[in-house]
């Protein structure tokens, strides 16, 4: 990783954001990014800062997605869809996923499984079965199921997370980096992309490009107490 996920906005952030982001890279990157004319350019046309974000636009900060308020649906509601129409592959990812978002990953991974049954090209249902099952500590099937849904669809960055995270979780961090990587390619503002970067990079012991990619998740979100937690840590 290089200054190509850096910006110099790091005075927009106040307080101990502001403060860690500054410690945490390196004075020759940020000669690097001042003499980068061409870079900067770039930068300015696609402007990557900290603003108010919705839960989905921030493809999920708080990672684990466990409370029942965060862009969860009702689990009422999808079970009606679900006597509705029990054919619906549809129907039963959305009830799975409720169910997820609401603390039943058991519950959750039957009714996605269901889901794939009636329609096995149905990506989304691989990739919430993948974050069910990790929650479960199914680490090799949650891998199996991420790597379906990148495969039936490729261009969905939330999907290289979830398969980064199962592969991080299994102990493939070299990968899980990869996938990170591509998804801030596909999403160059993905926040969650950026801290699991930087969480997996600060385990492998690279503090400092730990730091580069935590850095610049705090200045999408500097709210993300996850993100400051590791900050304070490898700054220090």
């Amino acid at each position: 990783m290089g200054a190509s996920i850096l910006s110099s906005k790091a005075k927009v952030l106040p307080g101990k954001a502001a403060s860690l982001i500054k410690r945490a890279v390196p004075a020759s990157v940020l000669m690097a990014l001042t003499l980068a004319t061409a870079v900067n350019v770039a930068l300015v046309s696609n402007p990557v800062e900290a603003k108010p974000k919705t839960n989905l636009e921030k493809g999920g900060r708080t990672g684990n997605w466990r409370t029942g308020a965060q862009d969860a649906p009702s689990v009422e509601a999808c079970r009606e869809a679900v006597k509705a129409k029990p054919d619906s592959a549809i129907a039963h990812n959305d009830l799975g996923w409720a169910l997820r978002q609401n603390n039943n990953a058991k519950e959750a991974e039957v009714e996605l499984r269901a889901a794939i049954t009636l329609d096995d090209k149905l990506h989304q249902a691989h990739s919430n079965l993948s974050v069910c099952l990790l929650d479960l500590g199914k680490t090799q099937e949650a891998v199996e199921e991420a790597r379906k849904a990148v495969g039936l669809k490729q261009d969905q960055p939330i999907y290289h997370v979830v398969l980064g995270n199962a592969l991080s979780a299994s102990g493939d961090n070299k990968g899980a980096v990869e996938e990170y990587k591509l998804a801030i390619e596909q999403k160059p503002d993905y926040e969650n992309a950026y801290y699991n970067l930087g969480r997996v990079l600060d385990i492998m012991g690279d503090a400092n490009e730990a730091g580069k990619a935590l850095s610049q998740a705090l200045r999408l979100d500097p709210d993300d107490e996850r993100v400051l937690k590791i900050l304070d840590r490898i700054v220090k």
